[in-house]
């Protein structure tokens, strides 16, 4: 990461697994709370530098040292969308996922001073659009202090606007290892995200990094940038798919043939080395 960022979180547990919400600081005092992990789900809040409310979802894994993933959705939409994700990435063994509400969107609405804000009212400003990158920082150090900070390795998958705030926001932060770019754009309201997948490309990591890029044909501009944002991370491994005779965009691209939903699976576990045991049902 390009500087240090202060952020405050509280992870907000259902009353009869941890006794309701507990404050957390990243990395500082009280870093033990979210340590010992919820039993299930949790509903999580976190507080940025500039002070937006960011609410998203844990999903405990098996084994805290196995990675985590990091879900960004796209524009105009929520958490809720990474639903098919989360339900494969729970299968035995299951990884540890946070979905995210992006400012201004679902329940992370409430900004500075407690104002509330949505993303329609952001208008054409750039900089109300450049904070959505700090909302992935939040998330991913979020992540890298759960269970003692035992996970090293985070996945990170966007859709839209989404994937622009997750390579902007970290591409240099070494403990990022894998990336998943749905229907991604080059300057998505001002979020550049060519100069940041270089970035992403050239920084050596163990395990090295990885890309995985789709889109759909007839998304001419995701399409361009697919096609594009693979060519300046030739120096990683990518695997990309322009999908033909589609328009679809975001997830809904995904949602169009559950099969990408299980490729997009494929690589998460791949990257974090926790391929799914055989003989489970699921998704």
């Amino acid at each position: 990461m390009r500087r240090a960022e202060q952020i405050l979180a509280w992870s907000c547990v259902a009353a009869a697994l941890l006794g309701g919400c507990k404050r957390w600081r990243g990395g500082g005092e009280d870093a033990g709370v979210p340590d010992a992990g919820p039993r299930g789900p949790a509903t999580v809040q976190l507080l940025t530098e500039e002070r937006w409310q960011l609410v998203g979802k844990l999903y405990p894994g098996a084994d805290g040292q196995t990675g985590s993933v990091l879900l960004l959705h796209q524009l105009g939409s929520n958490r809720a969308e990474w639903q098919p994700l989360i339900d494969r990435l729970q299968q035995p063994p299951a990884i540890t996922v946070l979905s995210l509400d992006l400012r201004g969107h679902g329940e992370s609405v409430s900004g500075p001073q407690s104002n509330r804000q949505t993303w329609e009212g952001f208008g054409e400003d750039p900089a109300r659009w450049a904070g959505l990158p700090r909302d992935a920082v939040a998330g991913a150090r979020y992540l890298f202090n759960v269970n003692a900070g035992a996970a090293r390795s985070v996945v990170v998958v966007g859709s839209s606007i989404g994937a622009s705030a997750a390579v902007a926001g970290l591409a240099d932060e070494p403990r990022v290892v894998g990336l998943a770019m749905i229907s991604p754009g080059l300057g998505y309201h001002g979020l550049d995200a060519l100069g940041p997948m270089r970035s992403y490309a050239a920084l050596p990591t163990t395990p090295a990094r990885t890309a995985w890029l789709m889109a759909a044909e007839r998304d001419e501009e995701s399409a361009r940038a697919v096609t594009t944002l693979a060519t300046e991370a030739a120096g990683i491994a990518v695997e990309r798919a322009v999908v033909p005779a589609s328009d679809a965009h975001g997830v809904s691209l995904l949602n169009a043939e559950p099969a990408r939903w299980d490729a997009l699976e494929r690589y998460v576990r791949t990257v974090l080395r926790a391929p799914r045991r055989a003989g489970r049902g699921g998704p």
